[in-house]
């Protein structure tokens, strides 16, 4: 099934538009650019790992696309970035050590970047994701910042409001926009850290956004100090995005004009020698994902056991709730009391481990949202709910392609369906619905009405049970809430910390037809 563009951005900026579409990388539209991932494996010899074991970089190239939506990018940014940048390193002098890192770092160098999005909502009054694609292909300078502002705070406020923060953009905006970079970066590094990613990955993420003049962001870090991965990456990335933003020649245009400002010049004459010779044609090759994984270096494929794989779950968990101040451990609680009930209602171990998967990543697509619309007080517009519903397709399409993750991409993108047929996104009833998916859907609402919002204090687990039995066989499955309330008295449930926030969307979990009107 076609993904297609979730929204235009309000001014008709048509790469904001395309920023949520999700392409083949051989020609076709609206779907996931690792479809090539099951040719990829078998050309690999990968088949005879077996289910509970994948490629560490398939699993990681497909996860970035969610990274790149949030970043404003086309899905598939991150698996470009390392094509071009493993490819540099063919020729660098890079020891095997360095390569690997830089391999994974690619993958991961956008991993901080859902921490940042509801300051520049707060900042700006607008969507994070459109602005973040301006500020991509936005140069330095106190003008060019001045339009990007201009251009970026909302249109649908009142006048003085909009006054208001443009004042205090100009008091206040470069100790803002350093803080974010910094909490960006510092929680990029932690984050590829917890997914079992230590020393020069975290390194090049924290450096990713320095510029070699000095004139780069957090630190004002220059020439030698910034790592040298980081300085790889940096012109790779800036080449891919003004590549799909601007065309090639213009792309090219920029690199060169960057080489010695914000680009190490060693990395930029290298790049536009590749390109002289054919290296941006390879962008556009349906096999992109094969040959990106046929590069990894060191001559053997790092793969992850469940354990290494339910570490790569947790951090992107991380990632999604760190998008809105709302979330606090959403995903991480969902994946808790999921894995509980299906305990309890003995599934078997590889189905228990797939709830808990899904728990974790039912959020997925949530991180191609704006947070204007995510962390909206008010209730949500038409056209706001559209946008929300079409987040678990995403999730879907993001988690589909991943070896051994077919189960848990399946369930995680039904937390939103009812038994009566009204969720969304595919209106599924009763009978399509597995009991993995009605378990995460459950613990998907029991989880959001025990939480704080910013209008009410959490409910307590009796409140929330009464609540959910009120639509029992209608919305969620009685067997489930049944199962929910035996295990409240585990100890894994008790541990469970009571006032963590609300999911991303709190408006849209509650909102008719999710639980009906009787939701305070």
């Amino acid at each position: 099934m076609a993904c297609a563009a979730l929204a235009p951005d309000g001014d008709g900026d048509v790469h904001a538009h395309d920023r949520y579409v999700i392409r083949y990388l051989d020609g076709t539209t609206a779907a996931s650019p690792f479809r090539a991932v099951a040719a990829a494996e078998r050309r690999a010899g990968l088949h005879a790992l077996g289910r509970r074991s994948v490629p560490t970089g398939l699993l990681l190239a497909a996860l970035s696309a969610a990274l790149d939506l949030t970043e404003g990018q086309l899905a598939g940014h991150s698996l470009r970035t390392c094509y071009l940048a493993m490819r540099l390193a063919e020729s660098s002098g890079l020891d095997t050590a360095d390569r690997e890192a830089l391999f994974f770092a690619a993958f991961l160098k956008d991993a901080g970047c859902s921490s940042n999005a509801a300051a520049i909502t707060r900042i700006f009054g607008a969507d994070d994701v459109a602005l973040k694609t301006r500020q991509a292909t936005t140069e330095r300078g106190i003008l060019a910042y001045a339009a990007l502002t201009i251009r970026s705070l909302s249109t649908t406020e009142p006048l003085p409001l909009r006054l208001r923060r443009l004042i205090a953009i100009g008091v206040s905006g470069q100790r803002e926009r350093r803080e974010m970079e910094q909490i960006r970066c510092e929680r990029g590094a932690a984050i590829a850290r917890k997914a079992g990613f230590d020393g020069a990955v975290g390194d090049a993420i924290l450096d990713l956004h320095e510029h070699w003049d000095g004139g780069g962001q957090p630190q004002g870090l220059r020439g030698a100090a910034i790592h040298p991965l980081a300085r790889i990456l940096a012109a790779c990335q800036g080449l891919d995005i003004f590549l799909n933003a601007t065309g090639q020649e213009r792309a090219l245009t920029v690199l060169a004009g960057r080489r010695g400002t914000w680009y190490d010049p060693d990395v930029v004459d290298a790049l536009l020698d590749a390109a002289a010779h054919g290296l941006l044609d390879d962008l556009a090759a349906p096999d992109l994902v094969g040959r990106t994984m046929s590069l990894e270096p060191g001559g053997t494929i790092r793969t992850s056991d469940d354990e290494a794989i339910d570490r790569i779950a947790s951090a992107f968990a991380d990632i999604v709730d760190a998008k809105s101040p709302l979330t606090g451990s959403h995903s991480q609680r969902v994946a808790d009391i999921a894995e509980a009930v299906a305990t309890h209602l003995g599934l078997p171990l590889p189905a228990v481990v797939d709830v808990r998967r899904a728990g974790l990543l039912h959020d997925l697509g949530k991180l191609g949202v704006p947070n204007v619309i995510l962390d909206k007080p008010g209730l949500l517009e038409p056209s706001e709910m559209q946008v929300i519903r079409r987040h678990p397709e995403l999730t879907l399409r993001i988690l589909e392609p991943i070896p051994t993750f077919a189960d848990v991409a399946e369930l995680a993108a039904c937390h939103h369906e009812r038994l009566d047929g009204l969720g969304y996104f595919r209106g599924l009833t009763e009978p399509e619905l597995a009991i993995g998916a009605r378990i995460v859907a459950v613990a998907d609402v029991f989880e959001a009405l025990t939480a704080d919002r910013p209008y009410r204090k959490a409910m307590s687990q009796g409140q929330a049970l009464g609540l959910m039995w009120i639509d029992a066989g209608e919305h969620l499955a009685a067997d489930v809430i049944e199962a929910l309330s035996d295990t409240l008295d585990d100890q894994l449930l008790l541990k469970l910390t009571r006032n963590s926030s609300v999911p991303s969307s709190a408006i849209e979990t509650m909102n008719p037809p999710m639980l009906g009107a009787t939701i305070p």
